[in-house]
């Protein structure tokens, strides 16, 4: 089967912003004889098999506004409020209406600029905040997530699937033998990296470096075109959160195979997935995989992350 970039990131059209998850319970204001508007919250992860029962689960959340406009300014009491910028959201995970969970999630901002190649097609979200859930789902089954925006309350349910389901390598799973292409060796991917100045993370083979002591940070990432509606510079920040960590090898992988055989055209049919891609069976990008000394996945960000987050998770990583 062709994959195509709109396939490949079908199953993220609800992150986008064309549609929610959400059921939103909206509070009234005093603004005329209508309700204000409330701010969305959306799944910022994909849904297809992604969540797992058993393990350690990052699910991040977004809050969506359909524009930044003073039905939001907090100086304005009949306004819809948002959270401030050290603000924690209280987030309830419920199953079978039984609280499992309950976790106060700071909120993080994204900015990114564009740069040179980035897609012009592509869309954005008014995204305010997103908020990187840590928890563990016991059991598959459908959970629900409760989400304390302040004015209004989301409800979003989300699957939990049996690990068995998984077709990407889990928190707690040795990280597989997969062949990443170098200056060296680049295979037949044409592009090692479509970052307007390409990084430096294609020197060793990702094969080469699993297991032998040190620790691994591997991103899935396409720089040149934002693939999220939410798009953040996600390799800008690992190259600034790597600089400095000796202790630590990165690599960074492209997403597809051939962009300048198809003339930079994401959506052409022709349009092939990198075999390290295919091996690490995602469907969806980016990805940033991080590996213990010993070969094991200690923890997987996908989608998006900040400087603060990033460092958090590398600094735990290099304990």
């Amino acid at each position: 089967m062709v994959t195509t970039r709109r396939r490949f990131l079908g199953q993220l059209a609800a992150v986008a912003g064309v549609t929610s998850a959400a059921g939103l319970i909206v509070a009234c204001g005093e603004a005329g004889s209508e309700a204000l508007v409330a701010p969305t919250v959306v799944p910022l992860f994909a849904p297809d098999r992604v969540l797992v029962a058993g393990r350690p689960q990052r699910i991040p959340l977004g809050i969506v506004v359909p524009e930044l406009s003073s039905i939001y300014s907090t100086d304005d009491p009949g306004a819809t409020a948002l959270p401030g910028d050290d603000d924690e959201v209280p987030i309830t995970v419920l199953y079978d209406g039984e609280v499992i969970d309950t976790v106060a999630v700071r909120g993080r901002i994204v900015d990114h600029e564009h740069l040179d190649g980035t897609d012009p097609d592509h869309q954005h979200a008014d995204l305010f905040r997103y908020y990187p859930l840590r928890t563990t789902l016991p059991e598959p089954g459908i959970y629900d997530l409760e989400i304390d925006v302040g004015a209004a309350v989301a409800t979003i349910p989300v699957q939990a699937f049996d690990p068995a389901e998984a077709t990407l390598p889990l928190v707690g799973d040795p990280f597989p033998v997969v062949s990443t292409p170098t200056f060296d060796d680049p295979g037949e991917i044409d592009r090692l990296c479509t970052r307007f100045e390409p990084c430096d993370f294609h020197r060793h083979d990702a094969a080469d470096l699993v297991g032998r002591g040190r620790p691994l940070a591997l991103l899935v990432a396409t720089p040149a075109f934002c693939a999220t509606a939410y798009c953040g510079p996600v390799l800008d920040t690992l190259i600034d959160a790597a600089s400095g960590r000796d202790g630590l090898d990165v690599v960074h992988v492209e997403v597809y195979a051939n962009p300048d055989e198809v003339g930079g055209n994401y959506l052409d049919p022709a349009i092939r997935l990198a075999p390290a891609v295919t091996g690490l069976g995602l469907s969806f990008e980016p990805s940033l995989f991080l590996v213990d000394g010993d070969g094991i996945v200690a923890d997987r960000i996908d989608n998006v992350f900040d400087r603060t987050e990033l460092d958090d998770a590398l600094d735990t990583l290099l304990v």
